[in-house]
């Protein structure tokens, strides 16, 4: 009987440290606990964009994300070099989606919690003797 718990809590650890870690990975590789910073572009029309980005994103990403915005396809239409309104002076804000985490982590996050509890159930099960425990 001590065997088998003595396992369950061996489990329990192993598993509370896998958790941590992969929350401690996840929060470094993702960025989770920075702030989105804010960067200024400007299109070819010299029209002015404010982008909330995630910190790890680069300048070729950001560039196509204001590309595919719908404000800017918007603006591009109504604001070129020779026709000009007032709306094309004005900054446009967007924000760009922020990547949290990606299916690779969470295969491997949850993948290994289950490995643990498979490996953890057949340890109980070789203890038990592949039996149940009378009742106490």
């Amino acid at each position: 009987m001590q065997e088998r718990r003595g396992i369950f809590w061996l489990w329990l650890l192993v598993t509370a440290i896998w958790t941590l870690g992969c929350i401690a990975y996840g929060a470094t590789q993702f960025h989770w606990l920075e702030p989105a910073q804010i960067s200024e572009v400007a299109d070819p029309n010299d029209e002015k964009y404010r982008v909330e980005i995630d910190p790890a994103s680069t300048d070729d990403e950001i560039l196509a994300f204001v590309q595919k915005s719908a404000g800017s396809r918007w603006l591009r239409k109504q604001c070129s070099k020779d026709v000009r309104g007032p709306w094309c002076d004005v900054v446009t804000s967007l924000k760009m989606p922020r990547q949290y985490f990606t299916s690779q982590y969470l295969a491997v996050s949850i993948g290994g919690l289950l490995s643990l509890l498979i490996v953890g159930s057949a340890f109980f099960l070789k203890f038990s003797g592949f039996r149940r425990a009378p009742n106490d």
